[in-house]
């Protein structure tokens, strides 16, 4: 069994990397109104905020981040080695200038063989990106559930406001009977 990792402290290899780019595309739900015309159970329609691009207090602007992947294929030195014995296999990261580090399935020789994991990497990332722009932010909740929840929160605030306005109006009488 070789206990040596593949590269040593001041070689020269190739990192494949994947690096990525925010964009801001048309969210996919709201169409970029940043709202929902939502059809009630008597064809009544109201309107409720996009949630899948809501940002806090920014509301909903509807437009979401994305991000775009490239290939990378970066020639560095090896400055340093971690190695491990898992299972009967050598593991080792790499370490390069700048402070980072690689694992040694992202590491090469030649720069062909770390341009086809780079092309790799990109393939994997931006399927991940796909599958997570074909998600609302809470999954859990139907787009129905948003709409009965926040016209529940609606009228439980206007009863608020009913009952705030109703005493207020007590104080008043009350106030000037005393008078």
């Amino acid at each position: 069994m070789n206990l040596e990792p593949k590269f040593k402290i001041g070689d020269t290899v190739f990192q494949a990397r994947g690096e990525q780019t925010r964009i801001w595309i048309t969210c996919p739900e709201c169409c970029g109104d940043g709202w929902l015309r939502v059809i009630l159970g008597d064809d009544s329609q109201v309107s409720i905020a996009c949630v899948c691009c809501e940002r806090g207090y920014e509301g909903s602007p509807g437009r979401i981040s994305t991000y775009v992947f490239s290939a990378d294929v970066h020639a560095t030195q090896v400055v340093g080695t971690e190695s491990e014995l898992r299972n009967g296999v050598l593991h080792t990261c790499y370490k390069f200038n700048g402070g980072y580090t690689t694992d040694e399935l992202d590491v090469f020789a030649t720069r062909e063989y770390a341009q086809i994991r780079s092309n790799d990497i990109v393939r994997e990332h931006s399927e991940e990106e796909t599958k997570r722009l074909g998600y609302k932010k809470n999954q859990a909740k139907t787009w129905a559930w948003n709409v009965s929840y926040y016209r529940k929160m609606i009228r439980d605030a206007q009863k608020s406001i009913d009952r705030a306005t109703a005493h207020r109006s007590e104080e008043r009488r009350v106030g000037k009977e005393s008078r």
